[in-house]
């Protein structure tokens, strides 16, 4: 594209000053504790935060004034350089910057059906209310596996734009990506929560034929991924936890990227409510066919893990890091990690949701966490996010890194 000069001298502008963050030594010093946390290494814990309420901090800082092309990459600059001087953790900004190949999809044959409720506070958090798709064998009928192709094109464009932002100042590389999927998830959004939680006890049957259907999806969505050459074992992060390892790719390793040379990360949070058993029966059992072959995989996102760590174990050789909620005992779940698990340690994001902030009760959580963790010899890292609401207002994620890093201070050097 031709860029107007006002936009060019805006944008290039603040390439220039995320570069000079991206040069700074603390990126080094940071990264190796990345590669250090999945080496299952104890070090200082690594503290991020992501899934910010971005609609929620008014500032002109934030006000992209670019032309529209231009959207995608000003955005991610100025919300790089505002965390980075308000509430950075220990975040990190790499030495180039990153295009993601771009892939199409056909989708699955039928479109969620739901009603939302948006927040009035400028948040991107909804309520959702979906339409029950999934009644029976004739609607599974019509679920097929998508046809995923790569976008040349697009992904051209994508560097092409990059280049010209960017060149004279920083690198800039093409990256594909890790697998994610999470099947029951999925699932709910054509369900609902009630149809899906009820049928799990009266119908069995039909739930796993349900199951099957979308672990054949999750595999041949997969299994094209890697046919295309979009896949890519060099990830910082992975769904906001660290990926950064020197255990991928696979020692075998020859150029093409396989499901054993990358991360795999799924989780089923509608599954909290479920007994360790019917976990297993109907979720772990198919995910082990589908990520069983991943290089590492990371489980869990918001659902309770504490009482389900030894059945990850059984059906999983590759796992490495398991997601710990507020709503988990850090204690069992440490216990049940020892030493060759991680710990993604997500803290109460309700805590940073009042315009009061109240650093006792952060401090006192944090502490339980390196409690437990430093007992059993449990690698640690946290992450603040699914972050609904700040109140409309930044200073508490400023206060509450603070906070935590007050805490981790006083038990890592």
């Amino acid at each position: 594209m031709t860029m107007s000069t006002k936009d060019k001298e805006t944008i290039r502008g603040l390439a220039e000053r995320y570069a000079g963050i991206a040069q700074l030594d603390v990126q080094q010093k940071r990264i190796e504790r990345y590669y250090k946390t999945n080496a299952l290494e104890v070090v200082r814990p690594v503290v991020l935060i992501n899934e910010v309420p971005w609609g929620e901090i008014k500032d002109e800082a934030l006000v992209n004034t670019c032309s529209q092309e231009l959207g995608g990459i000003e955005t991610h600059l100025r919300r790089t350089l505002y965390q980075w001087e308000h509430f950075q953790a220990d975040m990190v900004v790499p030495p180039a910057y990153r295009v993601g190949k771009r892939t199409r999809s056909t989708g699955v044959g039928v479109r969620v059906e739901e009603t939302q409720i948006q927040s009035e506070t400028g948040t991107s958090i909804s309520a959702h209310e979906y339409v029950d798709l999934l009644k029976d064998e004739e609607d599974l009928a019509k679920f097929r596996i998508p046809e995923i192709s790569y976008n040349q094109e697009a992904t051209d464009q994508a560097m092409e734009l990059a280049h010209e932002v960017f060149d004279g100042i920083m690198p800039v590389e093409l990256h594909g990506h890790a697998l994610q999927y999470n099947i029951w998830d999925t699932i709910a959004r054509y369900r609902g929560v009630d149809s899906l939680l009820m049928d799990l006890a009266m119908r069995p049957e039909f739930m796993h034929q349900i199951a099957q259907r979308f672990t054949g999806i999750a595999e041949g969505t997969f299994r094209q991924y890697e046919e295309l050459g979009v896949l890519d074992p060099d990830q910082i992060e992975l769904h906001c936890t660290v990926a950064c390892t020197d255990e991928l790719p696979a020692k075998d390793f020859a150029g093409k990227v396989r499901r054993k040379d990358v991360w795999g990360r799924c989780a089923a949070q509608i599954f909290g409510s479920v007994s360790p058993d019917m976990h297993d029966e109907f979720d772990l059992a198919y995910n082990e066919k589908t990520f069983g072959g991943c290089g590492m995989l990371y489980y869990g996102c918001c659902e309770p893990m504490d009482l389900k760590i030894d059945i990850l174990r059984k059906r999983f050789k590759n796992l490495r890091k398991v997601s710990i909620t507020p709503w988990a005992d850090p204690e069992r779940a440490a216990e049940a990690m020892g030493q060759d698990l991680v710990m993604a340690a997500k803290p109460n994001p309700t805590n940073v949701s009042s315009r009061t902030f109240n650093p006792a009760v952060v401090e006192e959580e944090i502490s339980g966490y390196l409690d437990a963790c430093q007992r059993h010899g449990t690698p640690c890292e946290f992450v603040l996010k699914d972050i609904s609401t700040i109140a409309n207002n930044p200073d508490t994620l400023t206060q509450w890194v603070a906070t935590v890093k007050g805490v981790v201070d006083r038990c890592y050097a």
